[in-house]
């Protein structure tokens, strides 16, 4: 198992510059979000063509989650890591000068392709630096940062956009702290030598056979698919409502750009603290299927108040519940995936590239068919009526099997005469 080899004291920094490129991913990625009507005006376009805006990242984040999977097999885990930070980067910065809708459209296009392509590496990397035993812990860290970079997205860009007056470079700002990671990253970053790409790291099933692509082996794996299910669903909920809610606050509830942002900045502030919680939680309990579907059903019930509540106590309550349902489960669905039998860096990778490549793929098409459908029906039912997927999610997550070291073994067979 992965602990019982020597762990080296680097595995610290390597966390540290995985937390820099969570909270750059997610930031550069919801940041127009907050600003979606100054900048939609700016560019003479509707609200389907914002939605383009958001979700076009999640297209290409899906589309190279399993690209940055088979480059890892060729390239290793720190040059694909590298190629995704540095894309996401030059993205980044160009954002800050275009001019029009198609050139934006290609900024966002460059910065997908660097968030997919460092998906598959940062899973390898957890399994490749941490023991067995520490990867509840990381993963909890990570996702709780990813939320933190939504939390900065909605809190932070209204402000600089207020102060600044122009989108352009509260974009170019972001683009040059991500610029800061890159170049951390191509510093410090470093692969470790006590994992090889193919070393086990579960001895709870016979070896599977290693010669294959780890890509096509998940595939295979119907854990991996119910988990790549239940995420995508939740996903096109998720990426809908983050989308259009700044602007659905505007709209329907009569508040300022920098009120709305203020107002969503509670969903991705209490999603830290669901990340964290669900992720200390699951590592006390030792148990994964208690923090993914009751989960999911609570981002449900937030989802709904978050439409229809009457007062700003209930919104509130609500969009806490959103942020914590929307979260709580990440740490134990990524530590689910690198528990099931026969898992390596490199399936783990594979798998999990598998789960957010779909999961994101998703995410694209939501804001799209959205956006589409609220110039026509209205952004209030369109938020409500998207909830119908949601019970998938819930479903999916239900099916698949409990791998925490907290599960009840079956009691053995009593033999015929015992």
């Amino acid at each position: 198992m992965g602990q019982s080899r020597e762990l080296s004291p680097y595995r610290w920094v390597i966390e540290g510059l995985l937390i820099l490129a969570l909270l750059s991913q997610t930031l550069v990625w919801l940041a127009p979000a907050a600003i979606l009507p100054p900048i939609a005006k700016d560019l003479g376009i509707s609200l389907k063509s914002g939605g383009l805006i958001i979700s076009i990242i999640a297209l290409f984040i899906a589309l190279f989650s399993f690209g940055g999977a088979l480059i890892v097999e060729r390239l290793g885990v720190l040059r694909t890591m590298l190629f995704g930070v540095w894309l996401m980067t030059v993205g980044a910065i160009l954002s800050g000068y275009v001019a029009g809708f198609g050139a934006l459209l290609g900024c966002r296009v460059v910065e997908g392709l660097g968030f997919g392509l460092m998906i598959a590496p940062t899973g390898a990397l957890v399994v490749e630096w941490f023991g067995e035993k520490e990867w509840p812990y990381i993963n909890t860290v990570n996702y709780a940062c990813s939320y933190a970079g939504i939390a900065v997205a909605f809190g932070l860009t209204t402000s600089l956009y207020s102060r600044l007056q122009s989108w352009h470079s509260a974009m170019l700002i972001y683009g040059g702290a991500v610029a800061i990671v890159a170049l951390a990253w191509t510093v410090l970053g470093r692969e470790s030598s006590r994992v090889g790409a193919d070393d086990e790291l579960s001895t709870d099933a016979p070896a599977a056979d290693a010669g294959g692509a780890p890509l096509g082996e998940v595939f295979a794996m119907r854990p991996v698919i119910l988990v790549a299910l239940a995420f995508s669903f939740a996903m096109w909920v998720f990426q809908l409502y983050t989308a259009f809610m700044p602007s659905f606050f505007v709209a329907y509830r009569g508040m300022t750009l920098e009120e709305a942002g203020r107002v969503t900045s509670i969903l991705p502030i209490a999603g830290i603290f669901g990340a964290f919680g669900g992720g200390m939680l699951t590592t006390v309990t030792g148990l994964r299927k208690p923090f993914l579907w009751p989960v999911m059903t609570l981002m449900l019930l937030g989802c709904i108040g978050s439409v229809l509540s009457p007062n700003a106590a209930l919104l509130s309550i609500s969009l806490i519940a959103f942020g914590v349902g929307a979260s709580a489960h990440l740490g134990a669905m990524a530590t689910l995936v690198m528990e099931l039998p026969d898992m390596t860096p490199a399936r783990v990778g594979a798998a999990l590239a598998l789960v957010f490549g779909m999961g994101y793929g998703f995410a694209f098409l939501s804001p799209v068919v959205g956006g589409a459908l609220a110039d026509r029906f209205g952004l209030e039912a369109v938020l409500l009526g998207t909830l119908v997927v949601q019970p998938v999610a819930i479903v999916s997550f239900l099916m698949v099997p409990e791998t925490g070291p907290g599960r009840v073994a079956p009691a053995p067979a009593i033999a015929p005469g015992a």
